[in-house]
């Protein structure tokens, strides 16, 4: 469809896939240990039946219970795992398992966002936002620094160019990575939870930056948080990885009100406090 950035149709993704991409993630990080606890031995699937379809230039936020297999997802639509069953489109373009890697993912332009950031230790942050576009070999040294100051001037970290990763705050780590992705000119962004570890002061700054991506670049956005109150924030809508499966996609203010399981479970303490809208 012309009008979509991505689609998951009837999509599965278990542990072996997962744990089986040469960017797999190592057994002693806690999230992979975490998925394992909530699975047992006869049952090493994550993801039975997804669906999921995002427009172009829309921001969708995903919410769930922890260890569920939510950045698993992301990893898959970034071509880092790959489904077992079910069909990936990307722009209306249907990539099958056995093709999708992350080059091919990358080549649709898809930018994809780690939630520790991942910048290089021993590069400035001006080189870290260079590295890919240098890698791929995408313009000239001057086109390259022409999109890197224009990322840099959009995530507002110009000033701090030629620092390390190390002299950043975590909330201005995630900044420059945001950054490194969007010069790369993503058509859809992949984020991974970006509020995570940032005090409110940060959060607050991020988010109108991230939302500055999709009104001024027609940027198709998904977000895997825990934060909920992002979907609010950016009047996103909201779905759920909940049994396996993704849930219809709904505004913030349905899930806030609604009486469902979900609801009650993911909102429990917004709703007590409903003073704070």
């Amino acid at each position: 469809m012309l009008d979509e950035a991505l689609r998951l149709e009837d999509i599965y993704l278990s542990t072996n896939e997962l744990s089986g991409t040469p960017f797999s993630i190592p057994r002693s990080v806690s999230y992979f240990e975490n998925i394992k606890a909530n699975i047992n031995n006869n049952d090493k699937s994550l993801i039975a039946g997804a669906n999921l379809t995002l427009k172009l230039g829309e921001t969708i936020c995903i919410g769930g219970p922890s260890g569920k297999g939510k950045s698993a997802i992301l990893r898959m639509i970034a071509g880092l795992a790959r489904p077992h069953k079910g069909h990936i489109y990307y722009f209306g373009e249907y990539i099958p398992a056995e093709r999708l890697t992350a080059l091919e993912v990358a080549k649709r332009q898809v930018g994809y966002v780690l939630q520790n950031a991942a910048l290089i230790s021993n590069l400035r942050v001006i080189d870290n936002i260079a590295l890919p576009l240098r890698y791929h070999r995408i313009g000239t040294e001057a086109e390259i620094q022409k999109k890197v100051r224009m990322a840099m001037d959009l995530m507002r970290v110009r000033n701090y160019e030629t620092m390390f990763p190390h002299q950043l705050s975590v909330g201005m780590q995630k900044r420059v990575a945001i950054a490194r992705s969007w010069a790369m000119d993503p058509k859809l962004l992949l984020m991974d939870e970006p509020t995570a570890g940032l005090d409110n002061y940060n959060r607050r700054n991020l988010l109108p930056l991230i939302d500055n991506m999709r009104t001024m670049f027609k940027t198709s956005i998904i977000i895997v948080t825990h934060d909920l109150l992002i979907a609010k924030e950016l009047d996103c809508n909201l779905v759920f990885l909940e049994s396996k499966k993704l849930s219809e996609p709904h505004s913030f203010e349905y899930w806030l009100h609604s009486d469902n399981e979900i609801s009650k479970e993911q909102f429990r303490d917004l709703q007590t406090a409903p003073s704070i809208f």
